[in-house]
């Protein structure tokens, strides 16, 4: 029999495949053809059955899927590590006039998000949600960069350039989400920052189009006890208990940061099911979370990784938050070794992710039909030696393993460390620039 004909195969010397459980492949191939994964199979096997004109040779990686961002700010990156100064206190705040005129700046929206997106690339990130996207801006910077991603539309009771009223920002966001319903890459959502200032009204109307449509929310709440003591003041409810009764505690909403959970709280939880996700600022910050850690390695919960603000002195690099989240499994009171919890916190940024956002029947494992969104890691210098067990080395390492390949839908948006989609000087200067512009 004459060998098949397809678009790209990948031999490795490692795959991770997340699906089944604690797996790896040594000397496999995986064969990808119109963007979904055709076959995974041992390399001999491979070299005979496929033929491709984009065969690489990854002898020294570890291929598995790619890393999957559930909470991001992007549109403000250029305003990471900013210089605490009186100008840039101003500019940090949202109401002052000169961060309406940067914030608002279609030039340093688009800038950031790239530079978000191509810093996110170049550390495993193939997918990523963004909180309070900037519209069709987004979208449309998202898309040329080839990245998937979940834009969420901002819903609030005050003006701001995306709307003068709730009304106005549901009828845009919705109108967003028609626009992209069918898009392979691109997925709307309506996030929610402070529930306290958006009346019940607002919240049961968005409840009522979110039953309606399937419509995620990704909903920002019990972050701090001043948020829950400010909730009950205004509405004589906790937060979380506020959403249910507005009909917005659904099996699609994605709840970020929740902290100080009382056991009202997470009864409510146990009922609702909601997609949880956790952002640690550092690699040992997470097993002093207390709540949040113990939820990592509970069942009844799918709770996924993100990055959380962009301005914030944080990471956008998720290998770090998986790292954060292994260390808070071993310090738990369940018995893990380590390779169980490498393995967990692996599939935590990876298929719980997609769960998160609704893909995992698209992405977030290495299996026959799903997209061919991949990265590939060196894994064989002097500090991975000798590598008795790739997934402990590649989370618990103290130097990184670093990305040299990945692909969304088998489409490159990196190769042998070089971007393929933006053109990584062009963002330097532009950032450059900006940093002039703001420190001035």
């Amino acid at each position: 029999m004459p060998p098949i004909s397809i678009d790209l195969l990948l031999h490795c010397q490692w795959v991770l495949p997340i699906v089944p459980n604690n797996q790896i492949l040594q000397d496999h191939s995986v064969a990808i053809d119109g963007g979904r994964i055709i076959e995974i199979l041992p390399t001999q096997e491979a070299t005979h059955k496929y033929i491709s004109t984009n065969t690489q040779k990854l002898s020294r990686h570890i291929l598995m899927p790619g890393l999957i961002n559930t909470h991001c700010h992007s549109s403000t990156r250029l305003m990471r590590h900013i210089e605490n100064t009186i100008q840039t206190q101003q500019l940090s705040k949202p109401e002052s006039s000169e961060s309406v005129a940067i914030s608002s700046d279609p030039k340093f929206i688009s800038d950031s998000i790239n530079i978000t997106i191509a810093e996110m690339i170049k550390t495993g990130t193939t997918c990523f949600a963004e909180m309070r996207s900037a519209g069709e801006i987004f979208i449309d910077t998202a898309r040329k960069a080839g990245i998937r991603s979940q834009a969420s539309f901002i819903l609030q009771e005050k003006p701001s350039m995306y709307g003068k009223d709730a009304e106005d920002y549901l009828h845009r966001g919705l109108k967003l989400r028609d626009n992209y319903a069918n898009h392979s890459h691109i997925k709307v959502a309506c996030g929610l920052s402070d529930i306290s200032d958006i009346e019940d009204t607002t919240l049961e109307r968005l409840g009522a189009y979110a039953n309606e449509l399937d419509l995620p929310i990704q909903i920002q709440c019990n972050e701090s006890l001043e948020g829950i003591e400010a909730c009950l003041r205004k509405t004589g409810h906790r937060p979380l208990q506020r959403l249910n009764n507005n009909g917005l505690l659904l099996p699609e909403t994605q709840l970020i940061n929740i902290f100080h959970l009382n056991s009202e709280d997470r009864n409510l939880l146990d009922k609702t099911n909601n997609h949880i996700v956790i952002c640690p600022k550092q690699n040992t910050a997470l097993s002093n979370y207390g709540e949040q850690a113990d939820l990592l390695t509970q069942t009844n919960f799918n709770v996924s990784l993100g990055s959380s603000a962009s301005t914030a002195s944080t990471s956008l690099n998720m290998m770090t938050k998986v790292t954060a989240a292994a260390l808070a499994i071993n310090s738990s009171q369940t018995h893990h070794s380590q390779s169980e919890a490498a393995h967990q916190a692996l599939r935590i940024a990876t298929i719980n992710g997609a769960k998160t956002l609704d893909w995992d029947s698209q992405i977030g494992s290495i299996e026959s039909g799903k997209y061919a969104d991949l990265i590939a890691l060196e894994i064989d210098s002097i500090h991975h030696q000798p590598l008795y067990n790739p997934a402990i080395q590649l989370v618990y390492s103290d130097t990184p393993s670093p990305v040299t390949h990945s692909w969304v839908a088998g489409q490159p948006l990196l190769k042998a460390g070089h971007l393929c989609t933006v053109v990584e000087q062009k963002l330097i200067q532009s950032a450059k620039d900006w940093g002039k512009k703001l420190v001035i």
